[in-house]
């Protein structure tokens, strides 16, 4: 499914703001997915999903994940999130049909949120004076490089092999990391984003673009930006032609 432009959902708790579209290379279908659910009435969950490129039905693989996460599941679990992603994994690997996909995912209780990922789908929680509250690292090669500093984002941001994953959900070695819950307020900002986001800008130019303004401007700008990047290529800005999905979030 693509999206003209970012869409607004009222959510019980706050107000998200959604954008997937796919690449703009020639007779590529979007293998990205979003998904805002109410799983109660003081509960939310943000999820976006990427089909891995070079595999088969990598959208139908990341359609099957937001799928999943969709529902709250009927039995009580104490890591019910996990729990989801670890049977639709299993399901996955069941179905040789399917490809894979990453995953990044954050469940909103009230003002306490608490992350899920898999792959290089990634989340940052922004303080409106620019403070990172959460930064996942993305399950690559290249983002363990960049988080334990042996790249510098212009090294990771153009390296050959940045492409290239080591954790995916329809993969037998799947692994669900899982941050510690945190406190957020009203003036923070969620973005949870598949990689078509963080391969086309700097981190400085996503928060600058989240930090402050409403929602629905400041979702522009991110796509206006990176479909920019996309379309023109230079060796001083990151420029991956990529299916572009994220969600921004503020609680009220």
């Amino acid at each position: 499914m693509d999206l003209d432009r970012p869409i607004k959902l009222a959510c019980p708790s706050g107000e998200a703001v959604v954008f997937t579209q796919g690449s703009p290379v020639t007779g590529h279908e979007n293998e990205d997915a979003v998904g805002v659910f109410c799983w109660d009435d003081d509960e939310l969950l943000l999820a976006v999903a990427d089909g891995v490129g070079g595999m088969p039905s990598g959208g139908a693989a990341a359609g099957r994940v937001i799928e999943v996460l969709a529902h709250l599941p009927v039995e009580p679990h104490d890591d019910p999130v996990g729990n989801l992603l670890n049977e639709v994994n299993q399901s996955m690997l069941a179905d040789h049909s399917t490809g894979a996909s990453t995953v990044s995912a954050v469940r909103i209780e009230g003002h306490r949120l608490t992350s899920y990922h898999a792959g290089d789908s990634a989340t940052v929680v922004v303080g409106k004076r620019g403070k990172i509250k959460l930064r996942t690292t993305c399950h690559s090669p290249v983002g363990v490089a960049l988080a334990s500093g042996e790249l510098t984002e212009h090294e990771a941001l153009f390296h050959k092999e940045r492409h290239l994953l080591s954790n995916m959900v329809g993969d037998s070695r799947l692994w669900i990391e899982r941050s510690e819950s945190i406190v957020f307020s009203a003036s923070d900002t969620v973005l949870v984003a598949s990689d078509g986001l963080w391969d086309n800008l700097f981190f400085d130019e996503v928060v600058e673009c989240v930090r402050k303004d409403q929602l629905e401007p400041a979702a522009g700008q991110l796509v206006e930006l990176a479909r920019q990047r996309m379309a023109t290529p230079d060796t001083q800005n990151p420029a991956k032609p990529d299916d572009l999905s994220f969600i921004l979030y503020r609680t009220h």
